[in-house]
């Protein structure tokens, strides 16, 4: 299954702090689908902050781009998962992605090379048939 590589990207604000949201478009034939079930959160946490902006840091950004075309590479390469959404704000960078099964998810994740060490990740999981993670968080974003 080929997913759509269009994203929307939003700037905007959450409790007057910056947040930018990136989500794919035109993915709802993949929940549709019934194949993806579980809902994957991946938390990274910064430790170097642009004070400025809150955003992680350029340098610390240069990782967190490099996790997420290899994430992109090893869940998505035989269609065991998506990426659906990124959000970043407060020096954190979150991953939502849906996968047809956890343990096959896991090894896809252990594939992920670690040239400097281990990545700074927080990973949970749930249930979610329905999509309503991606569908709330996708709602909750307004255009002007």
């Amino acid at each position: 299954m080929a997913f759509s590589n269009r994203w929307v990207l939003a700037d905007g604000t959450l409790e007057k702090k910056p947040i930018t949201i990136r989500y794919r478009e035109n993915i709802e034939r993949e929940f549709e689908s019934n194949l993806y079930g579980h809902c994957v959160q991946i938390n990274w946490q910064a430790e170097e902050l642009d004070h400025k902006s809150g955003y992680p840091s350029a340098v610390e950004m240069l990782k967190i781009d490099d996790f997420n075309r290899r994430l992109m590479e090893v869940v998505e390469e035989d269609a065991h998962g998506l990426v659906a959404m990124i959000l970043t704000s407060e020096g954190v960078n979150q991953w939502i992605l849906y996968c047809r099964d956890l343990d096959e998810l896991q090894s896809d994740l252990n594939r992920i090379p670690t040239d400097e060490g281990l990545y700074p990740i927080e990973v949970t999981a749930q249930d979610d048939s329905q999509w309503d993670t991606f569908k709330e968080l996708r709602g909750a974003i307004k255009t002007h």
